[in-house]
């Protein structure tokens, strides 16, 4: 026997669970919104009608809400089933297996539901019901109705402040790097000077802050540069501290310090640590509309900049990418990576990345010349990455000859190499408003 009432209960079950696990989903904040209520209702209406006419081809005179209620007593269960699934990391890892074995399972099911519903199979209602079964994934992907019951509020008045508090901050951007530069030492004349300018491009992770901060104190000590550095640092906790990174910001960083140089002897140490892709560098810092540092981005911010002498060190994934763009007989690059590998070690509650670790701290401190630490680095790297089973980084060095004899005169103007102490800043902050 079935009824109208337990048609309605049925529904009313069924929407409560949906709501209920609409709401285990749903971003931090979100609201109650009935207009989901449509495209359920709509897929709903899609239901009635294959039912409708999966009962036509039983017999002209089978009643439909014997199906329907059959088929509703069942999704208690198993939408939740479902639901929960797909959030397993294998079926996520393996759409399409995972699509082949739901649906071969709701093929078992809904031949169940038909026994249950009209008693012995007949053929076509059978076959009519598992057509419509395996079609639903495309009619579902093709309609694509938002059924959400609980989604993120629209951007209001609080977005809207936090929009203008990211543009005046873009704004102020100029001013807080030009008086940066403004405190830095300037060239003698006559003396090989070096100038230091860091940048850590992904604000999400601290370990990008801290090892440019570390590599800040590392060549303050090999080439002198502590008074001359400069630092653009991206951090979603901290955007007053230091000015922040951007591909704009670079290249007015890079300007200044030209003209704080002598750039045509002084040597720029530019260290640039962040996430990396082959398309080049990540630039990231919360919801500010900043632009990801290509190879050609980098290589016309240092020529428009002027600067001659050039030593480069870049920290990210696919660093070398950076390689062919930026070579020249004044330019010495070093990359964690080759352009087709990754390198390791920048999850967020680290000091350094493990290229970070090995060069800047275990192996430029004591090491004669940049070539010499970079050979020791390039081993202790891969010694790290068998041990832990992954693919070599295969770290890259160039050395053009003309910035070879500009790195000889900063090393040896420099004490000679001992074991110096250097400390990660884990919770550098400045005052609010300091450049």
């Amino acid at each position: 026997m079935v009824s109208f009432d337990q048609l309605a209960a049925l529904l009313a079950l069924n929407l409560a669970i949906w709501a209920l696990l609409d709401k285990l989903h749903a971003e931090p904040g979100a609201a109650l919104a009935l207009d989901g209520l449509f495209g359920w209702a709509c897929y709903l209406l899609l239901a009635i009608g294959a039912a409708a006419l999966i009962a036509r081809a039983q017999s002209a005179a089978t009643n439909t809400r014997s199906l329907l209620v059959v088929a509703l007593s069942t999704t208690p269960l198993l939408l939740p089933t479902l639901w929960f699934a797909n959030d397993l990391p294998f079926l996520s890892e393996h759409p399409l297996t995972a699509t082949a074995v739901v649906l071969l399972y709701l093929c078992f099911l809904t031949l169940r539901v038909l026994g249950a519903a009209f008693g012995p199979l007949r053929l076509r209602p059978a076959l009519l019901a598992l057509l419509f079964v395996i079609s639903s994934p495309w009619v579902i992907g093709f309609l694509n109705l938002d059924t959400r019951l609980w989604v993120p509020e629209e951007p209001g008045e609080a977005r809207t402040e936090d929009a203008l508090e990211d543009e005046a901050l873009l704004y102020d951007q100029p001013a807080r790097i030009a008086s940066a530069v403004s405190r830095l030492e300037p060239s003698k004349p006559g003396k090989t000077s070096a100038y230091f300018l860091g940048f850590a491009g992904n604000g999400d992770e601290g370990v990008f802050r801290r090892e440019t901060q570390y590599a800040a104190q590392v060549f303050g000590e090999r080439f002198g540069t502590a008074d001359r550095s400069v630092l653009l640092i991206n951090d979603t906790d901290d955007r007053d501290s230091y000015p922040l990174a951007s591909v704009t910001g670079l290249s007015l960083a890079l300007k200044g310090l030209a003209a704080r140089m002598t750039p045509d002897e002084d040597v720029l140490v530019l260290f640039l640590s962040s996430h990396g892709s082959q398309e080049g560098l990540e630039v990231k810092n919360g919801s500010l509309p900043l632009a990801a540092l290509a190879p050609a981005d980098l290589r016309a911010a240092l020529d428009g900049a002027g600067i001659r002498y050039r030593l480069l060190v870049v920290s990210a994934c696919y660093a070398g990418v950076f390689f062919d763009e930026l070579k020249s007989d004044s330019t010495a690059i070093v990359t964690a990576a080759d352009s087709t590998h990754s390198s390791f070690g920048c999850e967020q509650d680290r000091d350094l990345t493990w290229f970070g670790e090995a060069f800047l701290k275990d192996s430029l401190p004591d090491s004669a010349s940049l070539e010499d630490a970079f050979r020791k680095a390039e081993k202790l790297i891969a010694q790290r990455e068998d041990a832990e089973h992954q693919p070599h980084s295969n770290p890259q060095l160039y050395v053009g000859p003309l910035i070879a004899q500009k790195l000889r005169e900063l090393e040896g103007a420099q004490p000679s190499p001992a074991h110096r102490a250097y400390t990660v800043r884990r919770s550098v902050r400045r005052p609010s408003g300091a450049g």
